[in-house]
């Protein structure tokens, strides 16, 4: 780790080493939003809006960040949130993203269309291991990836709901990126530029017998990360019946994420999920959207604590978790920071990620004047800089 740590000292610094590492295809796969690229945007601008009112003359030398979630205790109020490609940042990124949560004590999230089994990621994400999907148009196919998530382990299934169809990413377009992968002379053309990372990730991969394949999807839709998946596409017919039938068949902890309604976390309330996550896709589906941070105030009081409420989009420092937990969230699920990690060191560059944040996180609330998180509360907080 010493030599990413030596050179990275926030997100920030190693996004620049992530960036300057990868084509750029895949950079703006993980980087840009939708559209005009505004509510990526708003999100780190609405977050850097809210102010702290900090107290001060307490005894602040003995802190813990420490949060019990869904019946685990966990050092930091973090989960690594479901984000795809892992695979293409970093020779097994998803492996390395997992064991680098582990190594810090906090969930993994992992999405329904990785390219690691759900059976080697378990293996990998000792402190909790979280499983992602959207409903598909054919709900049988759904219910066998639930099947079998519930067969390996997972502890909690992650409903994302605001993606009913594919978002308007036109950059990706230009840069020949689309999903799935389908190659073309642009794009090869600008994997070709970063001989590095291409020997390192698509060489090796070769090497082994060829590109990673989605390892979760059912027999009858294929692997292949080039091949045609139309028969699991997002499907525009969700709605919360299917929530209720998924509540049926799932015996673990069910969260939904992508809420940004407040009447919507009500009713999510009423068809039994345990948690709710205020979330705009980190600003990558529509950006006419609102800041996620704008309407956490608005969700956490209508729900109260009949259920666990989870942040994200827009973090960036270890001051925007603590701003969301004192609005009112559980805990915080972090993207974009472990994946700039994994893609400028691996494994060393994820953990990394998190111990910057970690130590940001410690400093906050000694600068806040609170020893433990469930201390915070919106007193801590300048009125008039944020929503609620």
């Amino acid at each position: 780790m010493g030599g990413i740590a030596k050179k990275a000292h926030n997100i920030a610094q190693v996004r620049a080493l992530a960036k300057r590492r990868l084509p750029r295809a895949i950079w703006e796969f993980i980087e840009r939003g939708t559209e005009d690229d505004l509510l990526i945007q708003r999100n780190v601008a609405a977050l850097q809006a809210v102010q702290f009112l900090p107290r001060t003359l307490r005894d602040v030398a003995e802190r813990s960040a420490g949060i019990e979630l869904f019946g685990r205790r966990q050092p930091l109020p973090l989960v690594i949130a479901p984000t795809g490609v892992s695979d293409l940042l970093w020779h097994r990124g998803e492996r390395a993203i997992a064991r680098a949560a582990a190594s810090a004590g906090i969930p993994f999230t992992q999405t329904t269309s990785s390219t690691t089994s759900f059976a080697e990621i378990a293996k990998c994400a000792t402190a909790g291991h979280w499983m992602q999907m959207y409903l598909w148009e054919r709900r049988d196919l759904s219910w066998q990836v639930v099947d079998t998530a519930r067969e390996n382990g997972a502890e909690v299934l992650v409903l994302t709901v605001d993606t009913p169809m594919w978002p308007l990413r036109e950059f990706n377009r230009r840069a020949g990126m689309s999903n799935p992968i389908r190659p073309n002379a642009t794009l090869v053309s600008d994997f070709l530029k970063r001989p590095s990372w291409f020997a390192s990730v698509i060489c090796r991969y070769y090497l082994e017998g060829g590109l990673p394949q989605f390892a979760n999807y059912p027999r009858e839709v294929g692997g292949k990360l080039t091949g045609t998946v139309s028969r699991v596409a997002n499907s525009a017919s969700v709605c919360w019946r299917d929530v209720a039938e998924l509540r049926r068949r799932w015996p673990g902890k069910l969260v939904v994420k992508g809420v940004l309604s407040a009447e919507d976390a009500r009713i999510a309330l009423d068809h039994g999920v345990d948690g709710i996550a205020v979330s705009n896709h980190g600003g990558r589906n529509f950006d006419s959207s609102p800041p996620a941070i704008d309407v956490l105030a608005g969700i956490v009081d209508a729900v109260g604590d009949r259920t666990t409420i989870l942040f994200d989009s827009g973090v960036r420092r270890g001051a925007d978790v603590i701003k969301a937990l004192a609005i009112g969230a559980k805990a915080v699920l972090v993207g974009r920071a472990t994946l700039y990690g994994c893609a400028a060191g691996g494994e060393h560059g994820a953990r990394h990620a998190i111990d910057l944040l970690a130590n940001e996180i410690d400093v906050a609330m000694a600068m806040v004047g609170v020893t433990r998180l469930e201390k915070l509360d919106r007193s801590y907080l300048m009125p008039g800089t944020f929503r609620g």
